[in-house]
């Protein structure tokens, strides 16, 4: 009985480490996918000139966009009339991507740039925020390579110390 126990105890503590791995994971492969929104969203802006809610009801049926839920939500929020500024922060603030604050903070500043000003100046507003989010995934990509297997080093290691205390 005691031995089933410390068995449970080393695989939930070496679960807990993967999972820890596998969120910096998650986060580091949506920063990759927020830059290919943002590359889709500019690329669209410049040769469509479509208004907002056609882009990103555009961007929400992009296969490798699916994981970011905000387009999705922010599509609904302006098919149902609400100016983009507070749809693109709601659905940030609603969405359940693997991204942190500060990832969700740059990112928001596009609420201030696009449908603002001439097409010139949200491309440019694009580009700055591109630039900022792929600083976020060049550091996510750092912390996941160096932190990753530590994660689940420490849950495997925590879990058998807990089961040699116990014995």
């Amino acid at each position: 009985m005691k031995l089933i126990g410390m068995v449970l105890v080393v695989l939930f503590c070496s679960s807990c480490g993967l999972m820890g791995a596998a969120s910096l994971r998650r986060r580091e492969g949506h920063l990759k996918k927020v830059q290919l929104f943002l590359h889709l969203l500019q690329e669209r802006l410049s040769y469509t000139l479509s208004p907002l809610g056609e882009i990103f009801d555009g961007l929400r049926d992009e296969p490798l966009l699916r994981e970011l839920d905000f387009i999705s939500l922010c599509a609904g929020k302006l098919a149902g009339a609400t100016p983009f500024p507070r749809a693109f922060v709601e659905s940030l603030d609603e969405s359940r991507c693997a991204l942190d604050q500060r990832d969700r903070e740059l990112l928001g500043e596009l609420s201030s740039i696009l449908g603002q000003s001439d097409l010139e100046n949200q491309l440019r507003g694009i580009r700055l925020v591109r630039a900022n989010m792929l600083q976020q995934a060049e550091a996510a990509e750092e912390v996941c390579r160096s932190r990753a297997k530590l994660y689940s080093s420490l849950g495997v290691l925590s879990g058998v110390a807990v089961a040699v205390v116990l014995l």
